[in-house]
């Protein structure tokens, strides 16, 4: 009982935060949490069960090591914020950075095909896991109605009746923290908290399973294309902010989950064992969790469909448009949904955004290199490529984890 108070007081406590006038009419909390709700969307319920089967009680320090890896890159999406869109508008940017700008772009297209059906086939399996069944079929056939449904009424309708649920996303993630604490000290008082069994030392199969969970922490690079609505030194705070927040969130998180990491992962449906471990916290919290995840899930695949729809309608100049593109997307998706798992689904988000990421840093490296006008080149030069190494490491060596 005490436990369920504790999660609804914090949930309410900062929903009614966000919501607050002050805080939403404030430009710079707009431009955090555009990006913020991004970082940590869907994947916030599936990556404590994922890395638990990959690396155990390491979990923390393999957290830690995604979130300081997408910092590194969101320091060079920051440098062409500053620098690259300026040269891009004047027409200037050197020829070798514009290719790479230009590739970029083509491969965010095709990062957004799989990110959508990363996000509908989440959506699919906690839809059914809030009904307690697994059943792959049925969660790839749910994904798929749910797939024509977003192509159809985007083509013929579009999407401007959602509103976004940031606030509330949030306060459901807090809520979720505040009884994992609980829990944590509730079991600390009694002399009943340990650290799950030690799985030995990580090899580099483990590794590379960690690699394929960065799409978990994508979502930053929104700032990027976020020009229209607030000037360039606001994107590059706040984009800081945003990290900074998730970051903290992520690996808090996954420390305070090491706990529950004692009790058995269910048989099936590991994607979504959050939900069934939930449970052991509050009782309350596998009902708040379902409707996070459907409501994160279905926002996010909506947003990166338009996303998608219109970045290739502006690629093709005009040629497909947006009503086309949204087929497209979804064409590719279900592909992907019915010769994909849900762990190779992510893994194959991962990448597509590590492809992104790699060829962003190039962009910034290419920059530093070939424009004199840039303080500190050659640090930036070597900095950037050394983080398009690392996001390219993603590319090819992630691999799914073995649900």
């Amino acid at each position: 009982m005490i436990a369920n108070i504790v999660v609804i007081v914090a949930t309410l406590l900062v929903t009614a935060l966000l919501f607050s006038r002050p805080v939403e009419k404030s430009s710079w909390w707009t431009a955090t949490v555009i990006p913020l709700a991004s970082i940590i969307g869907s994947g916030f319920l599936v990556i404590a069960p994922i890395l638990q089967m990959s690396v155990g009680r390491l979990a923390v320090v393999a957290m830690a090591a995604l979130v300081l890896t997408a910092y590194a890159i969101g320091s060079a999406i920051r440098f062409n914020i500053r620098w690259v869109e300026p040269k891009l508008a004047a027409g200037t940017l050197h020829v070798t950075a514009l290719t790479f700008e230009r590739l970029s772009e083509w491969a965010l297209a095709f990062a957004y095909v799989v990110s959508v059906t990363y996000y509908l086939t989440l959506f699919g399996d906690f839809m059914l896991r809030g009904a307690d069944i697994v059943d792959e079929t049925l969660a790839r056939s749910i994904t798929t109605a749910v797939l024509i449904f977003i192509a159809f009424y985007g083509q013929h309708r579009g999407f401007n009746f959602l509103d976004k649920f940031e606030a509330l996303k949030l306060g459901i993630i807090a809520g979720l923290l505040a009884g994992l604490a609980w829990g944590n000290w509730t079991a600390w008082q009694q002399g009943l908290w340990h650290l799950p069994p030690d799985g030995g030392t990580p090899g580099w199969q483990e590794i590379r399973m960690v690699l394929g969970m960065l799409i978990v922490v994508q979502g930053f690079e929104t700032s990027r294309y976020l020009g229209e609505k607030f000037p360039p030194h606001l994107r590059i705070r706040t984009m800081r902010y945003a990290q900074w927040i998730s970051g903290g969130i992520y690996v808090l998180y996954i420390a305070l989950m090491l706990y529950y990491f004692n009790y058995p992962l269910p048989e099936s449906g590991q994607d979504t064992a959050i939900i069934a471990l939930s449970g052991r916290v509050a009782t309350i919290l596998p009902i708040m969790l379902v409707s996070l995840a459907l409501i994160a899930q279905f926002d996010a695949a909506v947003a990166d469909a338009q996303g998608g729809s219109g970045l290739l309608e502006e690629l093709s100049r005009k040629r497909i448009s947006q009503g086309i593109g949204y087929i497209l997307i979804a064409v590719g998706g279900l592909l992907i949904i019915w010769t994909s798992n849900v762990f190779e689904i992510i893994t194959y988000a991962s990448r597509a955004f590590a492809l992104y990421y790699t060829l962003q840093s190039m962009v910034a490296a290419m920059t530093a290199f070939k424009h004199e006008d840039i303080p500190n080149r050659w640090p930036r030069f070597l900095g950037y490529a050394l983080v398009a190494s690392i996001a390219l490491s993603v590319v090819i060596f992630g691999i799914p984890a073995e649900g």
